[in-house]
C-alpha cells in the first residue's frame, strides 16, 4: 500500500498528539500544531500551546547508483503559555520502583516533584501516613519513626521511609498518585522535557512517525517573558534522519 505524501511537520505533530499529556485536562482538542502558536489570538483555555516548524532540510544519495536521498530535517518546537496560567497535572499510579531492605539509602524518587500528593502504596496497599517535608535535610530519623510511615520532599521529589517498613516491604512496588500544579516558566519546561523523553523513548516503536529516525536533541532553550504578550516560551531544536522527505513516507 502506499503511504500519503506526509510532510515532516505533520508527522511529528501526529507523534506529539498521540503521545503527550495535555497538561490542561479544563480543555478537548487539539493543542499541538505544524505552526508558530497564535498568541496574540487564543485565550487562556488554549494554552500551553505547541508549535512545530521545519527549520532546515539537507540531503544526500543513498549511494552512487541509488536516486534515494538519506536526508537530514531540523525542527524548531515551541511551548507557548500564558502569564498567571496556572494549570494542573494528575499523574496517577506513577511506578517509583521497588523496596531493597539491601539499599544504602531507603529512598525513592518522584518523575516530577508533587505540588500535593494523593497517596502512597506499597503493593497497592497505601501507607497510612504520608507526610510532606520542606528539604530532604528535614527528614526524620527512620530508627524514630513508627511503622506505616512515609515522607516526601519537595525540593527533590524524594520519599523517606522508615526502617519497620524498608524491612516489612522489602521487595514490594512503590506507586503514588499526585498533581504538579505549574505556571509560567516551569508549565512550558515540563513540556518540553515531556517532548524529549517521548521521542527518545519511543521513535523506534512509534508507527505515527512514519519514518523520521534518531532524533539528536541540538537545544533546550528557555526565553525570557514577554511582557507585552504575556507569554512564557520553552524552544528545542531537533534534528532527524528521514529518506526521500515528503515522498511518500
Amino acid at each position: 500500500m502506499t503511504k500519503a505524501k506526509i510532510e515532516p511537520d505533520r508527522i511529528l505533530t501526529n507523534f506529539l498528539r498521540t503521545n503527550l499529556t495535555d497538561p490542561n485536562a479544563s480543555r478537548s482538542g487539539n493543542w499541538i500544531y505544524p505552526d508558530f502558536p497564535r498568541v496574540a489570538s487564543l485565550g487562556d483555555t488554549s494554552f500551553p500551546r505547541v508549535g512545530i516548524t521545519v527549520i532546515t532540510e539537507s540531503s544526500d544519495y543513498l549511494a552512487i547508483n541509488d536516486d534515494a536521498q538519506y536526508a537530514s530535517v531540523t525542527f524548531q518546537i515551541d511551548v507557548v503559555t500564558k502569564k498567571d496560567l496556572v494549570v494542573t497535572r494528575t499523574v496517577t499510579d506513577e511506578a517509583m520502583g521497588s523496596v531493597s531492605s539491601g539499599m544504602n539509602s531507603n529512598r525513592l524518587v518522584y518523575d516530577f516533584v508533587p505540588t500535593a500528593v494523593t497517596n502512597i502504596k506499597h503493593a497497592g496497599t497505601g501507607y497510612g501516613t504520608v507526610t510532606n517535608k520542606a528539604t530532604n535535610s528535614a527528614f526524620t530519623s527512620p530508627a524514630g519513626m513508627a511503622g506505616d510511615v512515609i515522607e516526601w520532599s519537595t525540593s527533590t521529589g524524594d520519599l523517606n521511609l522508615n526502617a519497620t517498613d524498608v524491612s516489612a516491604d522489602d521487595g514490594e512496588a512503590i506507586t503514588s498518585t499526585y498533581t504538579i500544579a505549574m505556571e509560567g516558566k516551569k508549565c512550558v519546561q515540563h513540556v518540553a522535557r515531556e517532548i524529549i523523553k517521548e521521542l527518545r523513548n519511543n521513535w523506534r516503536t512509534a508507527t505515527t512517525l512514519n519514518g523520521l529516525m534518531y532524533p539528536q536533541f541540538i537545544s533546550n532553550n528557555p526565553i525570557p517573558i514577554d511582557e507585552e504578550l504575556g507569554i512564557f516560551r520553552q524552544t528545542l531544536e531537533i534534528s532527524f534522519n528521514i529518506i526521500n522527505i515528503g515522498e511518500g513516507l
